[in-house]
């Protein structure tokens, strides 16, 4: 016995004990006596600004549940100032994540800002990746005090899916005060490691006791408004979804006529490089489980995934958004997750789409889409503690002689803040089938850092009807590394230095590529920090070749509690394939990206934000040939916790030959949401969008769109 506490005692492994009460607290931000038989997390410890000290300002988490719920309370001290809240500002908040699986790799996360903001989510890849997309039905309340605040929770146990008799869960708790921008954490966190799943504390003695199903029912009544030209249509529209939880660790969600709106407005993206920009997903059916409908990922942009399913192919927008996109009729989807395995099953089926143009009575241009079905299956297996392997399946099927399948095969290895991954894929198009690999490392320890990847793409490898890997025919491969700090005093938070070379080899050349790389990152404590990627050497691409160079930078800050700001740009001499397409030539000459964001709070409820870009394009005899500026002034007001209020117009200029003086606005979309959550996951929006192009007469409309949503969810 005394030899286990002693290696407890070593190992620095803290728990805390979830105990059960018959009598429910009340959340009012007060700590009455029910919390006096908790047992309690205490004692942090700072991540930022300086590794390892003891937190300055305290904090205690107590912990209860009973047959139904989880119940936390988190007693914050501020000693010598008062709570900051700010709706749109930075401000006093906390994050806490359970490990319900205790998988070491995967995590909810839940958030509550002491002005009543919240937010829910997934972390995944022991932490390298998270993601906020979906919703839980869980509540909150906060008390605020003159030198602390108190935030109570209460998680329904049927809200979350765990692994049924496990008592133990992973746990961790990070706060985030304004108070010199300070970040402390349960369990000793450190720069050089960021924050692990698998270096969380634990649960102990959880035992949920909630019985029966639970059912999620999530009707949307839509109302929308198009105007094109001459037309004008009112379409109202009424789609279900609904979730329901067979077991702890299982689910079933199905969708019918899913609205398409969540992503009918995306931004306007000007695209230099060889390759389709990939979009967000927001449509809830596709959200919710897709961290299951993926292969493993390392969480760095130097990685390329073999994503063989991209759920932005179900009912795809049309190239014109005045069209509309591709109805998807219905959805089921299945899920299971356990400590062990997870498997995850996914059909969709879209339908008919017909449209056609007609221009003085003539059809000018016709739009003909079949059915079509899509299928995707996952299966994963943890192994070696926080690792895993797994094989996923996506398909979509027109008839027997218009399909596209593929298959494919992972397995990420992680120890600590390390990780390697490896994937590999087959596919299939109507007979002609191709194959593909990528994998991608990253090595840290306390003075060293080592990145690569390696991806190689088969010319007749085409997952293009149902994912996302564009890079047909290439090879290409990453490796850099060099040394990392991470100084326990100065201003120097943290910094990596990282030499590194660059193979690539492009299906039109016989020749390789190469590059020679450097990129360096110093983070300060101030919370400013800036990167440079600067990268030189022999192109051949395109059937040509050239010596390429470029740099680019990006700088970030919160100034305090009332700005926050990025920006940078990239300068590069490279190959322009958006110009080489309209002129039909080769075009290798100079290009200049600046981009910002900005984001400015002047009172606690208003935000003014900026951002937007400056594209300088220059001729292959060195003459500047054109300059595109994109620019969003943005206002967001908050009227409570629940409401909020956002109006937008995006410009976007065009020059003649490079001449600022000649700037006209080509596009300009203006766009007003107003958003309330009135109960949990249930929403109402107002929505008007106006866009208005320039096709050589001045500014005319060419879509204006007005929609009223009500999403409401019934639950039991």
């Amino acid at each position: 016995m005394i030899a286990l506490v002693l290696s407890l005692f070593l190992v620095g492994e803290k728990s805390v004990e979830l105990r059960y009460t018959k009598v429910a607290p009340y959340l009012d931000g007060v700590i009455e006596d029910v919390w006096l038989q908790a047992d309690s997390a205490y004692d942090f410890t700072q991540y930022q600004p300086s590794d390892g000290l003891p937190a300055s300002e305290p904090t205690i988490a107590y912990f209860l549940a009973d047959d139904e719920n989880l119940y936390i309370a988190f007693k914050c001290y501020t000693p010598g100032r008062k709570p900051y809240a700010s709706f749109k500002g930075l401000e006093d908040h906390i994050w806490f994540y359970f490990d319900t699986f205790n998988s070491k790799s995967r995590a909810y996360m839940f958030a509550v800002c002491l002005s009543g903001h919240y937010d829910d989510g997934l972390m995944l890849e022991n932490g390298k990746i998270q993601d906020n997309s979906w919703d839980y039905v869980w509540f909150f309340h906060i008390g605020e005090y003159k030198d602390g605040y108190i935030i109570e929770v209460r998680i329904p146990f049927k809200s979350i899916r765990y692994k049924k008799d496990l008592n133990e869960w992973g746990l961790q708790i990070r706060r985030w005060h304004i108070k010199d921008h300070a970040v402390t954490h349960w369990t000793d966190v450190r720069q050089k490691d960021g924050l692990q799943i698998s270096q969380f504390g634990t649960l102990t003695n959880v035992q949920p006791k909630a019985q029966g199903y639970y059912v999620e029912l999530y009707p949307e009544c839509f109302l929308r408004y198009d105007e094109c030209g001459d037309s004008t249509d009112w379409t109202p529209n009424l789609s279900f979804n609904f979730k329901w939880d067979p077991t702890s660790q299982m689910t079933l969600n199905g969708t019918i006529n899913p609205d398409f709106a969540h992503i009918e407005s995306d931004p306007y993206t000007f695209n230099l490089s060889r390759y389709p920009v990939r979009l967000e997903e927001r449509r809830p059916f596709f959200v919710e489980g897709h961290d299951v409908f993926r292969m493993s990922h390392l969480g760095m942009d130097f990685f390329n995934s073999l994503d063989i399913f991209y759920s932005r192919r179900v009912g795809e927008a049309l190239p014109q958004p005045w069209v509309g996109s591709i109805p998807i009729l219905g959805g089921l989807k299945l899920i299971n997750k356990s400590r062990d395995w997870n498997f995850g099953i996914l059909g969709a089926y879209t339908g008919e789409f017909n449209d056609t143009i007609y221009v003085d009575d003539v059809p000018t241009s016709i739009t003909q889409i079949p059915d079509r079905g899509f299928a995707v299956a996952r299966v994963n297996r943890a192994i070696l503690g926080n690792s895993d392997i797994g094989m996923m399946f996506s398909g979509t099927m027109v008839d027997r002689d218009d399909y596209n399948y593929a298959l494919g095969v992972d397995g990420a290895l992680r120890s600590g803040p390390s990780q390697l991954i490896l994937q590999s894929a087959i596919s299939d198009k109507n007979g002609t089938r191709g194959w593909a690999v990528s994998s991608g490392g990253i090595h840290r320890s306390s003075n060293f850092i080592a990145v690569g990847s390696f991806i190689k793409v088969d010319s007749s490898f085409y997952v293009d009807d149902m994912g996302y890997v564009p890079w047909q025919g290439v090879t290409d491969l990453y490796l850099a590394a060099g040394p990392a700090r991470y100084p326990e005093t100065g201003p120097l938070l943290r910094m990596y230095l990282e030499p590194g070379i660059i193979l690539t080899k492009y299906p039109e050349s016989d020749e390789w590529s190469k590059l020679a790389t450097l990129f360096f990152e110093p983070n300060f404590r101030n919370m400013w920090g800036f990167n440079i990627w600067g990268q030189m050497g022999q192109m051949y691409e395109a059937d040509t070749n050239y010596f390429y160079r470029g740099i680019e930078t990006s700088v970030w800050s919160g100034l305090r509690e009332t700005m926050n700001l990025y920006f940078g740009f990239d300068y590069s001499h490279r190959y322009n394939y958006y110009r080489s397409e309209i002129y039909n030539q080769p075009w290798i000459a100079d290009q200049l990206w600046i981009w910002h964001w900005m984001s400015f709070v002047p009172i606690s409820q208003l935000s003014l934000i900026t951002y937007g870009d400056f594209i300088m394009e220059w001729a292959p005899n060195g003459e500047l040939h054109a300059i595109t500026p994109i620019w969003t002034p943005r206002i967001e007001y908050r009227i409570n916790a629940d409401m909020d209020i956002a109006l937008y117009s995006e410009f976007v200029f065009l020059t003649e030959d490079g001449d600022l003086s000649t700037a006209e606005v080509y596009s300009n979309r203006i766009g007003f949401l107003f958003s309330w959550n009135f109960m949990p996951k249930s929403w109402l929006y107002v929505a008007f969008n106006d866009l208005r192009r320039d096709e050589g007469e001045g500014l005319e409309l060419t879509e204006r769109i007005g929609a009223l949503k009500v999403k409401y969810l019934i639950y039991f």
